[in-house]
């Protein structure tokens, strides 16, 4: 699930006037926050605008601004926006009737072009008015959850030791700005904005469209090091020593390690008692699973439909929430399992309720791969190889499962080589290879990525392969796959599913729904997953939800899945430009017990994915979805598997 934030990223070290000064660490500062979100938060590229040095011209900034925030129709009301700045920042003697407020100076941010002449007058900067307004606009259109973070300072105060440090501090004089160059580089809509009277600059004590999270107080340097602005890498430590998700604006500043008495960041806004970024980006982790104590073991809401055996270790954790403070409590070791739930013990005192991750699966088969080398990639299979159990060895790999590198492609689940930014991936499973594409190829961009999208694969094909070995339902439950009409979405046509396989003709808008049919004399509760070969992809088609009191599937009925009567989406297959086919599989999973399935879903090998071990993760619940503890009840589970080819033409 991505989080829902969208940000304005501005780092200028290198500037075009030759009386500007230029800095050393700006870039790196918005190249780390981007980075922040990204692998944290999951925040998505397309989410983010980058401006970097020359890239960051007034015009640039403002039209970004529009564009990226106000204007984007993928931004809904009380989505987290940010706008974070590294870079100079100046101020000037106020003219005559400025923001109508008795201000005696002007702060500006300094874009990359500040100070030159252009069309007749000089770049004023982005002033304080100008972006009270902006803002102002931004929160009328797309709520309040706005976070203004500034690394920069406006009025340091004149001593001899600002003047020996003044390369290492964040502001610039201006001297050849006038107030007619001021008036002209205004945002249009400034002049019917106001500005409080609380607070000056920036800092605004109760602007209620936004927070503001300044470097330091007024007279005060925002000073920057080799390891970034002071301001920026405080932030970035201090999301490893807090839980994020509970923390407010304010507590965060009163923890942000600067050390060096003479810089203090200070907080304005309405909303500093708000939780950081609204608590929009600590979105629940699927992977997390919820834990409650059982006498002296841990009852875990994840049993054999899960994929979990005896000898599973899971590591127990606080909350769930992505992006937050989550230290590992306990190691917890499988010992007893039920087809959805199992028991597990640790050395440690248990909490009464949390949250548990898998660390090592456990599958009993380890994942065969074969590694290939070429004179052109010695050095990527030499570090792929480091990365990955010796010869004739099982491991872990970072996702925690078993792995064993072997001697010939006849032996191997996979072939692997390691290329100029891509892993060539060769699959030799009888199931992928009959029906799909031999070779995929994966972008990555170090071993580390190349070994997380081998363990993806691993993922892949245990939730692909797993099964009941009784097989209970076996010709008991019945599924179909059929065609929808484009208006009344009924189905239409015959069903496409012939033991187990379908053959689709590619046709953009073409839709499809799947029919359950249950011959049994259980009621169940299905869940259907579209598993992608090509991409290594796992996502849900249809789940019940955790207020569903009834099984969908009753014991002799039939239950439709993609005609939009049951909360999901008509199915669509579709094929790139460049293939003539692709295949996919439709993964059914069934039991006779409500079960949360969210953690046998994968995102994309292009997306980071990060070890297991190394995660920080959690969400705004803080109680476990753990229904009370009572009598074990008799359950059962099984699973059915269809392969759908996409072909061009007949």
């Amino acid at each position: 699930m991505s989080s829902r934030v969208f940000a304005l990223i501005i780092g200028i070290d290198q500037y075009k006037s030759g009386q500007i000064w230029n800095l050393t660490s700006c870039v790196d500062d918005a190249l780390n926050f981007k980075r922040w979100l990204m692998d944290d938060f999951h925040v998505p590229r397309e989410n983010i605008c980058l401006l970097l040095d020359e890239k960051a011209t007034k015009r640039a900034i403002e039209d970004s601004f529009m564009s990226h925030l106000v204007s984007n129709p993928a931004i809904e009301r009380g989505d987290a926006m940010i706008v974070y700045f590294a870079g100079h920042g100046s101020s000037q003697i106020a003219p005559d009737g400025w923001c109508n407020t008795d201000a005696l100076h002007v702060e500006m941010l300094c874009p990359y072009d500040h100070s030159t002449r252009t069309e007749g007058s000089r770049v004023a900067g982005i002033t304080d008015w100008s972006m009270h307004a902006m803002l102002g606009e931004l929160a009328g259109v797309k709520g309040d959850n706005i976070t203004l973070i500034l690394d920069a300072c406006f009025s340091p105060a004149r001593s001899r030791m600002n003047v020996l440090l003044r390369r290492a501090t964040r502001w610039t004089p201006t001297t050849k700005v006038d107030a007619d160059d001021l008036y002209a580089g205004l945002w249009p809509g400034a002049l019917s904005c106001k500005m409080s009277s609380e607070g000056k600059g920036f800092y605004q004590k109760t602007a209620a469209s936004h927070v503001t999270i300044l470097a330091c107080i007024p007279g005060e340097r925002a000073m920057e090091e080799k390891e970034g602005g002071r301001l920026t890498t405080a932030l970035l430590e201090a999301k490893k020593r807090l839980p994020l998700h509970r923390t407010s604006y304010s507590q965060l500043l009163e923890h942000l390690p600067i050390h060096d008495g003479s810089q203090h960041a200070v907080c304005g806004g309405r909303n500093c008692n708000r939780t950081v970024f609204g608590g929009v980006p600590f979105v629940s982790d699927a992977h997390y699973v919820s834990v409650a104590r059982w006498e002296k073991d841990a009852r875990i809401d994840a049993g054999a439909i899960h994929g979990i055996v005896e000898g599973t270790e899971l590591t127990l954790h606080e909350h769930n929430c992505r992006g937050s403070l989550n230290p590992i409590l306990a190691t917890l070791h499988v010992f007893e399992v039920h087809p959805t739930w199992c028991l597990a013990r640790s050395r440690y005192p248990l909490l009464d309720e949390g949250w548990a991750r898998v660390t090592r699966w456990n599958n009993r088969k380890p994942f065969h791969v074969y590694l290939k080398k070429t004179c052109s990639s010695i050095m990527q299979w030499w570090r792929l190889r480091k990365q990955l159990p010796r010869q004739a060895e099982e491991g872990d790999t970072p996702g925690g499962f078993k792995i064993s590198r072997v001697k010939r492609p006849s032996q191997a689940d996979i072939s692997v080589q390691a290329g100029n930014k891509r892993l060539s991936i060769e699959r030799h499973d009888t199931l992928i290879t009959r029906n799909c594409p031999q070779i995929v190829y994966v972008p990555t961009k170090d071993s580390e990525a190349d070994a997380h999208a081998i363990d993806a694969a691993a993922r892949f094909h245990l939730h692909l392969h797993r099964k009941n070995s009784l097989v209970p339902l076996r010709d008991r439950v019945h599924m179909e796959l059929r065609r929808l009409d484009d208006e009344s979405w009924d189905m239409v046509g015959e069903n496409v599913l012939v033991k187990g396989q379908a053959t689709l003709v590619h046709e953009d808008g073409s839709l499809y729904a799947v029919s359950l049919e249950n011959r049994s004399d259980m009621d169940l509760w299905p869940y259907l997953f579209w598993m992608d070969s090509t991409g290594y992809v796992i996502s849900a088609i249809y789940q019940p939800g955790p207020d569903d009191v009834v099984p969908p599937l009753a014991a002799g009925s039939t239950f439709m899945i993609g005609t939009g009567k049951v909360g999901s989406e008509a199915l669509s297959f579709r094929l790139n430009d460049s293939e003539a086919y692709n295949s996919g599989f439709l993964k059914l999973f069934l039991s006779t017990t409500y079960a949360p399935m969210n953690m046998v879903e994968q995102g994309a090998l292009t997306a980071a994915m990060p070890p297991v071990r190394d995660s920080v993760v959690a969400t705004p619940r803080e109680t476990p979805l753990s229904s009370p503890i009572s009598a074990p009840v008799q359950e059962m589970w099984d699973s059915l598997i269809a392969c759908v080819t996409i072909v061009r033409g007949v």
